[in-house]
């Protein structure tokens, strides 16, 4: 589990679009009831994302078949993304999530989440193999659009 509660500042970062041009905006604070991560999305040079991730790691979800994560977010969709590289250019996998200004707990079947490649859908889905590979976990702004969001996480845990 994964308790944003706890979590200190420092252990989770924010990656924009600027590492491909983009003028895009993420940032985060620390709060009781978890983090907040909020900013605004352009479409400038290029852009259309922020991203608030986990550190590298190894996340071995081999004995886990559903992610259950509390959050609040208003003004634009997020998505929680699972990846098995440090190149950005190879595919990883992600669900969305929903817009609720009040606190919501959903819970995704792994098997629910569907492959991106850079942004883009390739129609394959999480599949048992790629369980043991994931390596870096997170939330990303899931609209191509322009706007301001605010995003709250208490707890992201897998079952």
């Amino acid at each position: 589990m994964i308790d944003f509660t706890s979590l200190e500042n420092d252990d989770w970062y924010i990656i924009n679009d600027g590492v491909m041009g983009g003028l895009s905006k993420g940032k985060t604070t620390k709060t009781d009831d978890g983090v907040t991560f909020y900013g605004s999305v352009s479409l400038e040079n290029n852009g259309g994302f922020t991203s608030f991730r986990a550190p590298w790691d190894e996340y071995d979800l081999t004995n886990y078949q559903e992610v259950t994560i509390r959050y609040r977010s208003e003004g634009m969709r997020l998505a929680f993304v699972m990846e098995t590289s440090q190149r950005f250019w190879i595919p990883n996998y992600k669900v969305g999530l929903s817009n609720s200004e009040e606190w919501i707990t959903e819970t995704f079947q792994l098997e629910d989440f569907k492959q991106y490649r850079l942004g883009d859908p390739t129609g394959k889905s999480f599949s048992d193999e790629v369980k043991d590979e994931i390596i870096r976990v997170g939330f990303i702004t899931n609209e191509k659009r322009a706007g301001d969001f605010r995003f709250e996480v208490a707890m992201v845990e897998f079952n």
